[in-house]
């Protein structure tokens, strides 16, 4: 059985947590944030319901499930990556960014010879989908959302061919998401821009492969200063009838994994536009040079 599957698709920093909280308020939408794991402690990790993740009730049933299922998942690191971990060189070529035509048909027929990438990959396909399937059953909903972000994981999600995908392509100014990267992270200005380039840029690649109206294009700036309009206009795209997001989103349970903000007060949606006065002027330099046709191609200014 094909799986309805919402993939939220951008670079860091443009929203994705906020969205996907949202999004959670709908009755017919399932989601735990982020599927791309990284490892977690889980001595101090929290789940966004406010529990030690290891504490948490959802979470300890969604792990009984995939036990009875026969399918090795730990917290800390479960097999829902598309890696090669620890061959260095196979994982370099599995996680390459996303490129076109006959660079991909390439990469493609290389990792398909990898035996590694012949012995993970049935794996964690069959772990993504079962993670899927227990969290749509246990939530009561019929549509799942990932937000993960990452546009390679997108690929291998299509190739599976276990989905039936939609992608949101989430927006944001790309010098508000440089400063962020640059406060955060400690990223050097042209590093964080033309990142931000390459990640829009595989996006747009993969949307070829989607095919027509399957992909919907959301600025974080229009989400922040109409909230409902906004998800309401995304719950069409999905097929779904209209909800009041807002009202409902601190009564809603969340068990979303994610930045620090899955934790913080999520009551008010507020549009943050520090960067505007702390985005210093030769950074901002850097960002046109590097990424600001692509900017103003989004529409901004």
């Amino acid at each position: 059985m094909i799986v309805p599957l919402v993939y939220i698709a951008s670079p860091s920093y443009s929203g994705s947590t906020l969205l996907t909280f949202l999004l959670n308020t709908h009755p017919a939408i399932g989601t735990v944030g982020e599927l791309k794991w990284g490892a977690i402690d889980l001595e101090t990790y929290r789940c966004s319901c406010g529990e030690l993740l290891r504490e948490c009730p959802f979470w300890a049933t969604v792990a009984e499930r995939m036990a009875a299922r026969g399918l090795p998942f730990d917290l800390r690191r479960p097999a829902t990556d598309f890696r090669c971990r620890p061959h260095r060189l196979a994982d370099r070529l599995v996680r390459a960014r996303v490129r076109a035509g006959l660079c991909e048909v390439l990469r493609d027929g290389l990792v398909r010879r990898l035996p590694v990438w012949r012995r993970t990959w049935p794996i964690v396909a069959a772990v993504n989908r079962a993670l899927i399937e227990i969290t749509l059953d246990l939530q009561r909903a019929r549509l799942f959302v990932d937000s993960s972000k990452d546009p390679v994981r997108l690929k291998y999600l299509l190739d599976t061919g276990d989905y039936d995908v939609r992608v949101i392509h989430l927006l944001r100014d790309g010098r508000a998401v440089t400063h962020s990267s640059i406060r955060n992270k400690t990223a050097p200005a042209d590093l964080a821009a033309r990142e931000w380039v390459r990640t829009h840029r595989q996006i747009e690649l993969l949307e070829r492969r989607l095919g027509t109206g399957r992909l919907w294009r959301l600025r974080y700036e229009d989400l922040c200063a109409e909230p409902g309009a906004t998800l309401n206009s995304v719950f069409r795209f999905l097929g779904l009838e209209p909800n009041d997001a807002l009202a409902a989103l601190e009564i809603t349970p969340h068990h979303v994994l994610g930045n620090r903000m899955r934790l913080s007060n999520r009551s008010a949606v507020r549009l943050n536009e520090d960067w505007r006065s702390a985005l210093a002027s030769h950074h901002r330099a850097t960002f046109d040079r590097l990424a600001g046709v692509v900017n103003r191609r989004y529409g901004y200014a």
